[in-house]
């Protein structure tokens, strides 16, 4: 297997230093390159940018290796029904593989905490 080259250099010199816990590679914006990065990376997850179909990946990743992702930011700052019909298609689309819910990128500033509560609310009660 070939080896992308900088994530590899990452990975291999983690794992020299005797570290052995699971390594989340976060290429973002990276699109249908994702297939090549999972083979080749050497990380043992990948965490997806809210770009991604979360259909496309869950039938194109290799179906044992855990994603994490990918709600849009943006999908917070009102979390009306359009937020809660994104959650549920992204688990939906993960619903049998390892899945660690979480934002395609990080929280906004203007984003409201009680937001965020709505989102995890919704992820625990489904």
């Amino acid at each position: 297997m070939a080896c992308n080259k900088p994530a590899c250099a990452i990975v291999e010199g983690v794992r020299k230093n005797g570290h052995n816990q699971p390594i989340i590679g976060f290429p973002k914006g990276i699109g249908e390159g994702l297939i090549r990065y999972a083979a080749e990376s050497g990380v043992d997850a990948i965490g997806l940018d809210h770009g991604v179909d979360p259909v496309w990946a869950g039938q194109n990743l290799p179906a044992k290796m855990p994603v994490q992702g990918n709600l849009d930011p943006l999908s917070l700052l009102n979390a009306g029904t359009e937020m809660f019909r994104d959650i549920d298609h992204i688990l939906d689309a993960f619903h049998d593989r390892p899945h660690i819910f979480n934002l395609g990128h990080g929280i906004t500033p203007p984003t409201p905490v009680e937001n965020v509560q709505k989102m995890i609310d919704h992820i625990r009660n489904r």
